[in-house]
């Protein structure tokens, strides 16, 4: 099909179509004239990118999308960390609706990029892995500002540390692993799982008694040839490795305890519950 027919049936120009095409979205067969020919496959394609344009997807955005579902949750989740930030914008055009004078807030509106919520300034940084690993993890403690000089130098070492640490080497089926677990719907489970957690260690003696016979069974599937098998198991073993290896724990971890007081508040109630769970419940530590 030329161009003319696919801008019909797309309800789009030809000037966008050429577009597209030079970008890489669709790759329409060159015929011996010189004319493109467009299969319906390509139209099918083209049709998703207009209606993706309408949802102001950049062209790098639609790409990613095309490639994988998976990517239109994590987009999802960065627009949710962008709305964040303009609340901020909108809290200060209605301090100035209501007679505040923007000179006296010119300092703070100076400052809405710097002090953007740490785990988007993170994600900016570290697009790949790292930042997604950042925010399976510790999304939840960080969705604080940055307000201090000690703050300001624990984030520096935290970005200074994973910009310098080696390449984590995940094989694809990893890869797509770990992009499931840091869409924007498991960010939300991640995040009851934390909270579990923490209430957990509040009274590692209650959390036993009420969750015997789930913290078996988990034993026993950590256990099984099914887990050792598993992607999740090798996610682990290369997490496992680079904690140990990177200096995460002697670097990484410090620093984050003083970049964000929530997570340094639940690191030593971590340390505490964790030593009377390893006295008291030696049988699931193994």
């Amino acid at each position: 099909m030329l161009i003319h027919e696919v801008a019909k049936r797309c309800n789009i120009t030809k000037k966008a179509i050429q577009y597209y095409v030079e970008q890489g979205l669709v790759a329409p067969k060159v015929l011996e004239n010189g004319y493109s020919d467009f299969s319906e496959r390509d139209i099918e394609v083209l049709k998703k990118v207009s209606l993706y344009r309408s949802l102001d997807l950049s062209i790098s955005d639609i790409k990613k999308v095309l490639e994988s579902k998976n990517a239109l949750k994590g987009i999802l989740y960065q627009r949710t960390l962008d709305l964040e930030q303009e609340k901020v914008k909108q809290e200060f055009l209605k301090q100035i609706l209501e007679g505040v004078k923007i000179e006296n807030l010119e300092e703070k509106i100076k400052s809405i990029d710097s002090n953007s919520i740490i785990i988007k300034r993170i994600l900016d940084m570290f697009p790949s892995y790292y930042g997604k690993l950042l925010s399976v993890h510790f999304a939840v403690y960080l969705t604080g500002t940055i307000e201090t000089e000690e703050q300001m130098k624990a984030f520096q070492e935290i970005i200074d540390f994973f910009d310098n640490v080696p390449d984590l080497e995940l094989s694809i089926e990893l890869q797509n692993v770990l992009d499931e677990y840091s869409t924007e719907d498991d960010a939300e489970k991640n995040e009851v799982i934390i909270r579990e957690m923490h209430a957990a260690i509040q009274d590692v003696n209650e959390y036993v008694k009420n969750n015997k016979a789930i913290l078996d069974e988990y034993h026993k599937f950590k256990h099984s040839d099914a887990y050792k098998n598993s992607l999740a198991y090798q996610l682990t073993e290369v997490m496992k490795k680079f904690c140990e290896t990177s200096g995460y724990y002697e670097i990484f971890i410090p620093a984050m305890r003083r970049l964000s007081l929530t997570y340094d508040a639940y690191y030593m109630q971590m340390l505490k519950a964790n030593e009377e769970f390893m006295k008291k419940y030696p049988e699931y530590c193994d």
